[in-house]
Parts: structure tokens; C-alpha cells; sequence
């Protein structure tokens, strides 16, 4: 089931980050927005590198799960979570993004706690959905990430945790390589597309419907993105656990001659960096969507996101009842704590929805 929070105290009426209310009073700033500039986490940056994130969704909201060497000091880089949450107060029109969070779940920490420590760890991607296991009902939580702990390139592994409808943290699965990647291949960035899926970010989620998965390869000079496609025979989980190494192919209308980086997919509309020609400096974040059975060629999102810095590896989120959607992104532009630190920023609606007036 979906869930739905909504909060009442005496002096505002607060929506939160992923809740979805079923009615709203009339109040006088109905029109929650995302700042169209970009803004510091700064409850969750440190003055170290923090990046390459993900937003798990788990039984009590969003969760936060990024890259970071802070734990060494500057050095190796481990995948760690923190707390993401948003209010909207209806009877001022003030947003308020940090860390704090309404109700605490061990699940994402328990299922960092398996990923391997040593070397680097890049590139998280996580999703949850139910799935039918053994005649049973699990929730499924997965972590798909990049290490290069067992050579000097990086491979693409996996985890997952299944919990049933009488617990509320389940048994987490070992680490599985993503075989169907290659061997060593410098892969990373996994993430899927499906007509179907026009949302990642609901508790519906069906990623049996995924017909494509889409990652960045660096080559000889460059990185580009490309693409996999799923058979119609294997089901998403067999699909991550197959030992067969499946046909990929470069998508040319997203690709340039420069580094084309980080994919990262949301219903029909993909966020990606690169470094080509034409941008504002360093890496910029563009856009593209899937339509008439291709990705449209990539837009720039403008200097109001980027900067002459490096920005890298967005991911997108859909939130109901706000007028626009959120990117987090990271950035090493200056005024942050320090080196590589995430921001947020108002996107346009990814799936344009009939909002409250």
C-alpha cells in the first residue's frame, strides 16, 4: 500500500517530502515549490567528498545513501546513508530540507553495513517493491553499486534485503556481481528503463516492468552511456543474477566525442553529466526523454544548475503535491563545506499532474 503522512500542529499544516495528502485546505501558499536555484546540503556534506547519491524509499520515507570518503579522511570512498526530509509550511510558504526524520528504519544502514569496505565505492542505485517468493509476499529493498575492492577497475555488485508483511527488517541477501556487465569491464552507473515505469518514486513499483538497463563504459578516451536489453524471458531479479554476458550497445543520440557520464533514469526522462563542448565548464547536467521509441537529443539544464565547476551524477524524483520535481545532484563549485558536497534543485514536473490551485 501507498503510504500517506501528513502532519497537523496548531500553527502550520506541513507536507512532507513524499507525502501525498488527500485533500488540502486552502491556505495561503498552496503552491509548494523546489528552490529553481541550486541549494547546499549542508546538514548532510561534509568538508570532504559527498556524492554519487540515491534516495531509498523505505517503510518511513525517503532515505539518503551517497558516496563519500570522509571516513578516511580523504581517502577511499564508501557508500554511507543519512536522513532526507522536506517540509513545506503551508501558512508561510517556507521549505525546509535536512536531515532530520519523523521515524527511524535500520534497513538501508543494515544493508550498508554488507557492502565492502575496502577499495572505492561509487555509483549507488536503489529501489524497493514487493515481489512473490516462494508463494510468499517480500518487500524488496536493492542496492546496486561499483567497487573496485578486487582489482584495479570496477565491477558492478548488488544486494538486497526481503522482508515479509510481519517484520519490519528482513534478511539481507549476500553481495552478488552483476555478471551480465562483463568481467572488469569499468561499467558503472547501472540504472532502468520501462515503458511502463513512468515512476520510480512509488511504493508500487514494479520493476518487472524494466526493459532496459542503461549504465556509463569507459573506453579508450571517453566514457559513454549505453545500453542493455532485458529478455522477456528473466524477471528483473533474474535478470541481475544471470551469468550470461548480454548484447550492449552505445545509445548515440545521448553520446558525444567527450565523456558522457552517470545515466540515471526516472520514467521517461533521463538526467546524465558530461564535459562536451557548449556547456559552462567542467562536467554539466543535461536531460533527455524517451519518445517515439528514442531519447531526444540531450538539453543543457541552463546556468541557473550549472556552474564553471563540475557537476555530476544527478538522480530525479517525482513529488506529488509540488509544482515542480527535485534533483540532487553533486557539485565542487565554490561555497560548499568542502571538495565534492550534494545540492537539491527545482526541476520541471517530469509528468506534468493537475495540482491544487
Amino acid at each position: 500500500m501507498k503510504k500517506t503522512f501528513t502532519i497537523l500542529s496548531t500553527l502550520s499544516i506541513l507536507l512532507l517530502l513524499w507525502g501525498c495528502p488527500d485533500g488540502l485546505r486552502k491556505y495561503n501558499y498552496n503552491n509548494a515549490t523546489f528552490p529553481l536555484h541550486p541549494e547546499n546540503l549542508k546538514d548532510v556534506n561534509s568538508e570532504f567528498d559527498d556524492y554519487n547519491s540515491a534516495l531509498p524509499e523505505t517503510h518511513y520515507g525517503k532515505q539518503l545513501v551517497f558516496s563519500s570518503n570522509r571516513r578516511t579522511s580523504g581517502e577511499n570512498f564508501d557508500i554511507i546513508g543519512d536522513r532526507l526530509h522536506a517540509i513545506w509550511f503551508w501558512d508561510d510558504g517556507k521549505l525546509v530540507v535536512d536531515n532530520s526524520f519523523w521515524q527511524n528504519t535500520t534497513v538501508v544502514d543494515d544493508m550498508l553495513r554488507k557492502v565492502e569496505s575496502n577499495g572505492n565505492q561509487f555509483a549507488p542505485y536503489f529501489i524497493s517493491f514487493d515481489s512473490l517468493i516462494d508463494e510468499e509476499m517480500y518487500r524488496v529493498h536493492l542496492l546496486t553499486y561499483s567497487t573496485n575492492a578486487f582489482s584495479n577497475c570496477f565491477r558492478s555488485e548488488f544486494l538486497f534485503d526481503l522482508t515479509d508483511g510481519n517484520s519490519e527488517n528482513g534478511e539481507i541477501s549476500n553481495t552478488f556481481e552483476i555478471k551480465s556487465l562483463g568481467n572488469c569491464s569499468q561499467q558503472q552507473y547501472v540504472s532502468f528503463y520501462g515503458p511502463l515505469v513512468e515512476n520510480l518514486d512509488i511504493w508500487e513499483l514494479n520493476p518487472n516492468y524494466f526493459t532496459q538497463m542503461y549504465f556509463d563504459e569507459a573506453t579508450v578516451g571517453n566514457s559513454d552511456i549505453y545500453k542493455t536489453d532485458i529478455p522477456d524471458s528473466l524477471n528483473f531479479l533474474q535478470f541481475l543474477m544471470a551469468d550470461t554476458v548480454f548484447e550492449k550497445e552505445t545509445v548515440t543520440s545521448l553520446n558525444s566525442d567527450y565523456n558522457d557520464r552517470c545515466p540515471f533514469v526516472n520514467g521517461n526522462y533521463m538526467v546524465f553529466s558530461s564535459d562536451r563542448p557548449g556547456g559552462y565548464g567542467g562536467y554539466d547536467l543535461y536531460f533527455s526523454l524517451f519518445e517515439n521509441g528514442e531519447w531526444t537529443d540531450p538539453i543543457n539544464f541552463g546556468e541557473e544548475i550549472n556552474s564553471a565547476y563540475d557537476e555530476f551524477r544527478p538522480i530525479v524524483a517525482q513529488v506529488c503535491e509540488f509544482q515542480n520535481d527535485l534533483m540532487i545532484f553533486s557539485s565542487n563549485r565554490p561555497g560548499g563545506l568542502g571538495g565534492f558536497d550534494l545540492y537539491y534543485v527545482g526541476i520541471d514536473k517530469l509528468h506534468p499532474q493537475q495540482l491544487p490551485d
